[in-house]
């Protein structure tokens, strides 16, 4: 039985999936106006902080007004509009996550404190999760992949966005036996490290998309958490902070993302990194000693050479994929990507620019930071905090552009929900 067959067999016994979302922008309404176009599941309900923006979202993507319900402090009522096949659009999350007849929480916001904030509220109500939002997983995904599990929900990132489509890849090259020697994604866009807002805008308006989520690609902050979060879930950590990134084609890869003892750029096999140029893919590395099976990769024209080859899928659809994850979670209780060991990889926080006692790191994509990939028993010995951490902390002391911040050299905002359960988690990885 196929999936969309599963799909529409599931609702005429119970209905559709019903899905509560938070986040109403670029990718969060992509992922409403995929679902309308999908039989046996419906996004029911929508949060999002800006009035007014969750009933456009819904409209946006061709859901009728009539069906559209505006309700922010009632989770019982919503319930019962929703059984009812209405759509609930609200600005507080915190409702959302109560509502009973949801089946599964999205998030969406890619915003890491409002992420923790989400996940660990859905959690809590024994609500499965399904994450797209890289930045809080980045900082807190073992701690939410342990709770989740604890309470029998399920926590996981989706497929489509790059994590997720490398561990497609890295779990069909596991099953058959493979050796993995290095994962890795393609880079978007060329690197700057001082991007901001400001710089891409213009580039950001033809697009129709946030300047700052522009800037956070452009700066390498999007690709450093994404590659925390994919290296976390496998035991794969950078080889040296920031990653290599070295510029190749898609070719080359077997090439390149191998160890120097086969002509590559590696110490060692293990290791998570991008490169600019075989974007937007992703892909996997493998390498095999059984004879009969070398000559079969040879005979079928795989990306090779000598006995390195690439399984590069060309494309992720991002949000417009995203609801193969939550059908899957739902029906199957199957996690896409989540981190069960603790982790070998983190993203820290460098300034972009000069920073001054007393300034405030705002936020990610913005004018005060960027992320760089680091090993994370590195990361710790070096003191450094979380990038997930930052946005809203006070710099207490001056910070050169380029400079790693360690904990020091900031005031945390302790009343934030994701620096404490990082707290937890640190807690949790060393027992």
């Amino acid at each position: 039985m196929s999936l969309r067959e599963r799909l529409q067999a599931r609702a005429r016994v119970q209905g559709p999936i019903r899905v509560g979302l938070v986040g109403a922008g670029q990718m969060g309404t992509g992922l409403i106006s995929q679902m309308e176009k999908m039989d046996g599941m419906r996004v029911m309900a929508v949060s999002d902080v800006i009035p007014g923006r969750a009933a456009s979202a819904y409209q946006e993507s061709d859901v009728p007004a009539d069906q559209i319900i505006t309700i922010d402090d009632d989770a019982t009522k919503a319930a019962e509009w929703i059984q009812e096949g209405k759509r609930i659009a609200l600005t507080r999350s915190d409702v959302l996550v109560q509502i009973a007849s949801l089946d599964v929480i999205v998030e969406c916001t890619g915003i890491p404190e409002v992420g923790a904030q989400i996940c660990w509220q859905a959690i809590q109500a024994g609500k499965s999760v399904v994450n797209m939002n890289v930045e809080t997983d980045a900082t807190i995904g073992y701690w939410l992949a342990h709770q989740a599990k604890q309470r029998n929900v399920i926590y996981t990132l989706i497929a489509g966005d790059e994590p997720g489509s490398i561990k497609e890849l890295y779990d069909f090259a596991d099953a058959l036996g493979f050796t993995i020697v290095t994962v890795g994604k393609g880079k978007n866009n060329p690197l700057d490290r001082t991007a901001n807002p400001d710089t891409v805008r213009a580039r950001a308006m033809e697009q129709m998309m946030s300047p700052k989520m522009l800037a956070s690609f452009v700066d390498g902050t999007k690709t450093m958490v994404e590659m925390t979060s994919i290296g976390n879930a496998i035991g794969f950590a950078p080889e040296v902070p920031g990653g290599y990134g070295p510029r190749c084609t898609v070719s080359e890869l077997p090439k390149v993302f191998v160890p120097k003892s086969a002509g590559g750029i590696f110490n060692a096999p293990g290791a998570v990194d991008y490169a600019i140029g075989p974007a937007p893919g992703v892909f996997v590395i493998i390498t095999t000693d059984q004879p009969k099976i070398i000559r079969d990769l040879n005979y079928l024209h795989l990306s090779g050479h000598g006995n390195y080859w690439a399984l590069y899928r060309p494309y992720h659809l991002a949000n417009l994929e995203a609801p193969i994850t939550v059908v899957r979670a739902v029906l199957d209780q199957e996690v896409t990507l989540a981190t069960y060991q603790p982790p070998v990889a983190e993203t820290i926080a460098v300034a972009k620019r000069d920073l001054a006692p007393g300034e405030k790191i705002d936020a990610l994509g913005g004018y005060t930071v960027y992320g760089l990939i680091e090993r994370a028993d590195s990361a710790r010995a070096e003191n450094a905090v979380p990038l997930g951490l930052v946005v809203g902390a006070t710099v207490e002391k001056p910070l050169r552009a380029g400079q790693a911040i360690r904990y020091s050299d900031l005031s945390l905002d302790e009343s934030q929900t994701i620096v404490q359960l990082r707290r937890a988690q640190d807690r949790l990885a060393v027992q």
